[in-house]
């Protein structure tokens, strides 16, 4: 759901527009709605993308078939639609060979009834040489129903285009034959019949040229070859021996070159072969069009009297590039009469040849236009659906549209003609009358001047008497949202004539107030908004018989107690942190029985225009202010809350609908701000302490919040020697912490207040000095401790069989010191056991060694505590570990 609702915010910020569909219909597969959201997305990114600088107007589709139209002007044919124009195949190879000219040089001869054919052999053509992919299969444009929107989307490839690297482009059509052996003028038999080909712009191709001799005479040798600088001209000859008519072939690539094959008559007595096309005649219409329409006699006359000993030949192509059928009648010696009917509107090319070369003018372009405006004829009153027994009357207005006759042709369902009446006043005003007797589509095809009527033919669907049973009633869901329209389609234009009624009763059998809208003749919508639980019963007739009764049961849009609210913002044993995000989750899945709308309660965010929400979220601080609230759909009926507290204290999360709390709400919540917490003094810091000495730090959360503090100490020290923190709270939130440092070394101070550790969960560190140790082995009876520059070293294990010395010396280097320190007492010498009891000792002082004996009694830590002290003054404490064993 994330992803879909992602991709329709970026089709908006893209500027598309999104109708009648969104991310639900996408999920419950809503096909007719996602076929149309294909096309549009096929329409923006692959139609009108190639058309973003055509400013030529009358929309997309009209820009489309202007392009459309441009590739093809070379050829001289015209595309008019995206659907009949397309079906035969013969207009997309004209398509592809006017991109690639000689992918498709024959083009002009296709057989159309050749459909699938004809498609195929362009598309496999353009998708290998033109890169246009196959967007749909030959059949489905081949066919007689084919999709104008599936069309357009094909041939909006073709507008950029590349012709690709090696493709097999020709132009036969720009090869030029010449010379008396392909005209015939100036030719005897027994002499060489000299031509010339030009193809030099025809591509890569071969020339071929045969001569066929008239009947009955022996094989015509051609020779031929090519010549000069430029590649592609041939020059040749061949030698007619008999009188007749010959016939030369040229042809390239395999395809006929313009004008051939040639007919060149030989004869004997020269001035036979003097022909002069210049001194042919010819007039009529047909080389003019003047006064003619589609479907008419196009004639015109050919006077050869005085061009010489030759026969005009005649050929004519339509405006689809197809030839023309036509009669030839002798009227006389050298006169001729031609006649041909045009099949439509457009240009026809009229070629007249003579002794095999042109007439001055020819080919003579005959253009078949319209004498009628058809775009202007309206028709009014023209229904889309009736019934049997109706008879209606259309008016039809050719005022504007020019004098013309005025046709109709109207077929029924099963193909048969029918009968109607038309009448008109003399002033272009007709009225068109039917009656028709037979249930179906009926077809109205209208034509003025010979110009078929823009829009037609019409459709009339024709309906049967009454007929209940085939009403259809789409109801959109039997389950009802309090407060939501529920719309129930009623479908009655294949029933026939009758009355529709549609009602709604409640569970107390009372009616209630329903919205009728009709889209249509025989397409009814009626919108219903329960107001109150309870069921409700659809009641539909039809010309008086009943058509449809449905039981309908109205539900609130959100049920309370099927809503799971849950996240670890809500775990009452686990405060918030201030300044960091509190997260929970509404689940509201099961609790929804359609879309629902879910907003922060804030009359301070809240507009008259907002729709009602079906359940209000809000979270009060310790100040009694609402909390900024983030709210988002993760997925559908999935959302995620998101606050974040300021300050410490207690917060109250509320969420209810209509006034009514939901389960578990409100929850109270507590944060704290472990951020604020300070805790500084010489109790963790890394100098001034001294071992022997009790240090201390204070601990300040007077801001965190009410919480226990712990503190717990970790160090060389053991057992009972281990420090021991003292913790006294002066006031509230604000603690002394107090502890001895019994040994010389690095301690780890770890302090948590509630659950949470400061310092980043980090021990602090501070350090107890003392100087450095001088070591002494252990002797076989004695163990001598010798403290050395004010500072000592015990041994690690002794036995209580064993007695130990200590014996401290003022060395030089201490001599100095007491000098400038100058302690007034000597150095006391304690030997503290388990429990920590002083062991008894004797001391004995001699110049300046200080020897202390004292004998253990017990096993277990000892420590030996040197301290030189003035006063209150603290000039040393030293002091060190040893173990004493049985």
């Amino acid at each position: 759901m994330e992803n879909i609702v992602a991709t329709f915010n970026f089709m908006k910020g893209e500027g598309i527009k999104i109708v009648n569909i969104d991310s639900t219909d996408i999920v419950q597969g809503n096909m007719k709605l996602i076929l149309g959201l294909i096309w549009t997305l096929i329409f923006n990114y692959q139609i009108a993308a190639n058309l973003k600088d055509d400013d030529s107007g009358g929309g997309p589709k009209k820009q489309l078939l202007n392009k459309i139209n441009q590739k093809l002007r070379p050829s001289g044919r015209k595309a008019k639609n995206f659907t009949n124009d397309w079906t035969d195949g013969t207009l997309l190879c004209c398509l592809v060979n006017c991109i690639a000219p000689g992918l498709i040089p024959n083009y002009t001869i296709l057989n159309p009834d050749d459909k699938v054919e004809n498609v195929k052999l362009a598309m496999d053509l353009a998708e290998t040489w033109l890169g246009v992919p196959k967007l749909l299969a030959p059949e489905d444009m081949a066919s007689t129903s084919a999709d104008d929107l599936s069309n357009m989307t094909y041939l909006s490839g073709f507008l950029d285009c590349k012709v690709k690297e090696g493709a097999p482009v020709v132009y036969p059509n720009r090869a030029i034959a010449r010379g008396p052996g392909v005209s015939g003028v100036g030719l005897l038999p027994g002499k060489p019949a000299e031509f010339e080909i030009d193809a030099s712009k025809c591509g890569a191709g071969e020339v071929v040229v045969t001569v066929d001799g008239p009947d009955g005479s022996e094989p015509v040798k051609v020779e031929y070859s090519a010549t000069g600088d430029t590649p592609g001209i041939y020059t040749g000859a061949y030698h007619p021996k008999d009188e007749g008519e010959y016939v030369v072939n040229v042809t390239f690539c395999g395809v006929d070159v313009p004008k051939a094959p040639f007919k060149v008559k030989i004869y004997n007595d020269g001035p036979r072969n003097k022909v002069d096309p210049k001194k042919v005649k010819v007039e009529g219409p047909g080389l003019t069009g003047d006064d003619i329409l589609p479907g008419e006699s196009a004639w015109f006359k050919i006077n050869y009297k005085e061009a010489g000993p030759a026969e005009p030949t005649v050929e004519i192509v339509g405006p689809d590039s197809q030839p023309v059928e036509y009669k030839v009648e002798q009227d006389g010696v050298g006169e001729q009469y031609v006649s041909y009917r045009p099949s439509k509107f457009g240009m026809y090319n009229v070629a007249i040849n003579f002794g095999g070369m042109p007439l001055p003018n020819s080919p003579y372009k005959v253009k078949i236009s319209p004498k009628v405006d058809a775009s202007k004829v309206k028709v009014s009153g023209l229904a889309q659906i009736m019934r049997i027994g109706d008879s209606p009357v259309f008016d039809i207005d050719t005022t504007k549209a020019g004098e013309g006759k005025l046709e109709a042709h109207i077929v029924s369902p099963s193909g048969k003609i029918l009968d109607f009446v038309l009448d008109d006043d003399d002033a272009g005003h007709h009225t068109l009358k039917i009656n028709p007797n037979e249930v179906g589509t009926h077809t109205i095809s209208l034509v003025y001047g010979k110009v078929p009527v823009p829009h037609g033919p019409f459709s009339i669907k024709v309906r049967p008497e009454c007929e209940p049973e085939k009403v259809k009633v789409h109801i959109d869901n039997t389950k009802l949202r309090i407060g939501m329209p529920t719309k129930f389609k009623i479908d009655s234009t294949e029933a026939g004539n009758g009355d529709l009624k549609c009602r709604i009763i409640d569970s107390l059998g009372n009616e209630v107030d329903i919205d009728h809208d009709q889209n249509a003749y025989g397409l009814d919508t009626f919108t219903f908004v329960p107001k109150k639980e309870g069921d409700y019963t659809l009641d539909v007739s039809f010309g008086g018989e009943p058509v449809k009764e449905e039981k309908l049961t109205a539900e609130p849009r959100l049920k309370l107690d099927k809503l799971n609210i849950f996240g670890d913002g809500l775990n009452s044993n686990k405060p918030l942190k201030v300044g960091e995000e509190c997260k929970m989750t509404i689940d509201a899945s099961r609790a929804m029985t359609g879309d629902i709308v879910i907003r922060e309660k804030d009359p301070s965010k809240m507009s008259q225009d907002d729709d009602p929400a079906d359940l209000e979220l809000m979270v009060v601080g310790p100040d009694g202010r609402p909390v900024t609230l983030e709210i988002e759909e993760s997925e559908e009926g999935v959302y995620k809350v998101a606050f974040t507290p300021d300050k410490a204290g207690d917060y109250m999360f509320v969420a209810e609908s209509d006034g009514v709390a939901a389960p578990k709400c409100p929850i109270p919540l507590k944060a704290r701000g472990l951020k604020s917490v300070k805790v500084y003094g010489p109790g963790i810091e890394p100098s001034g302490n001294l071992c022997g000495f009790d240090t201390h730090f204070i601990v300040d959360a007077q801001e965190a919040g009410e919480e226990k503090l712990t503190v717990d100490i970790d160090g060389v020290g053991t057992g009972e020697f281990k420090p021991q923190p003292t913790i006294t709270e002066t006031k509230k939130g604000l603690f002394n912490i107090k502890y001895d440092v019994p040994l010389h070394n690095m301690y780890g101070v770890n302090v948590k207040y509630g659950e949470e550790p400061l310092n980043q969960g980090k021990p602090y560190k501070p350090k107890v000095h003392t100087h450095s140790v001088g070591a002494f082995p252990n002797t076989r009876r004695r163990v001598e401790i010798q403290v050395t520059h004010m500072s000592l070293e015990a041994p690690s294990v002794c036995s209580v069989d064993d007695y130990i010395d200590v014996r401290l010396k003022y060395a030089q280097k201490f001599k100095a010191m007491a000098k400038v320190c100058g302690p007034a007492q000597p150095p006391t010498v304690k030997v503290i056991g388990p429990g920590r009891k002083l062991v008894d000792t004797k001391t004995s002082v001699q110049d300046t060694v200080y020897k202390v004996r004292a004998s253990p009694v017990e096993t277990g830590p000892h420590k030996v505590v040197v301290r030189c002290s003035d006063s209150d003054l603290v000039y040393g404490s030293f002091s060190n570990m040893f173990e004493i064993t049985k």
